[in-house]
């Protein structure tokens, strides 16, 4: 898996659950257009905010690694 292929994951899933990035932000703890960065591959995560992202969008435990190197 590389982290292209988690942000196509995180893409479909957010349509799919039918989320905004307001929604998406809310529960990662930043702001829409840094949660939107980061979801898009272009800021580093925190092990937490990952984590947070991972259970909202059921994405496997290499993606939470993924998500918390800097791009």
């Amino acid at each position: 898996m590389t982290r292209p292929d988690v942000t196509a994951l995180i893409v479909s899933a957010r349509i799919q659950k039918e989320l905004s990035w307001a929604k998406v932000a809310k529960k990662v703890g930043q702001s829409k257009e840094w949660t939107t960065a980061a979801c898009l591959g272009q800021m580093q995560m925190t092990k937490k905010q990952a984590e947070a992202l991972a259970t909202l969008f059921d994405l496997p435990e290499e993606a939470v690694m993924l998500l918390q190197q800097v791009p």
